[in-house]
């Protein structure tokens, strides 16, 4: 897993503004075992096609995330996935995390598409990293 800041660079356009969209008051019901809690993270995706997507992580929980773009995510995928996860004690120093995921779902919300993901694949270090993260919002 990369950790220094070039190669988060790298993997998020060195500061390239992802997309900011309006986020739901609040998260939707689903099936996950455990509840939900709201973040917004840059992330990219790998589509099938080779296109690299920028989106937006929305809310996140220890089996998966949600996401939210302005192009459309094919649901029933296996993905790559790449996340700008801010340092827990300092926001700024951002960690890539990668991994896969496996798109569970697409909705067409006004001009944006919100997708869930369940977590395929992600190193023990990124893993630990979103669960605290997870831990610490739950508060």
């Amino acid at each position: 897993m990369p950790n220094d800041q070039d190669e988060a660079d790298a993997l998020f356009g060195g500061g390239a503004s992802s997309p900011k969209p309006p986020f739901p008051a609040k998260a939707a019901a689903d099936h996950r075992k455990e509840s939900r809690v709201r973040a917004n993270w840059p992330a990219r995706v790998l589509l099938p096609s080779d296109r690299i997507v920028q989106l937006n992580l929305f809310d996140l929980s220890e089996s998966g995330i949600g996401l939210v773009s302005e192009t459309g995510i094919p649901a029933h995928s296996v993905l790559q996935i790449a996340l700008a996860v801010p340092g827990l004690d300092d926001a700024s120093r951002i960690t890539p995390v990668t991994g896969t995921i496996k798109t569970t779902h697409m909705t067409v919300k006004g001009h944006y598409i919100h997708c869930g993901g369940q977590w395929v694949q992600v190193p023990a270090a990124g893993r630990d990293l979103i669960n605290q993260w997870v831990k610490r919002l739950r508060r």
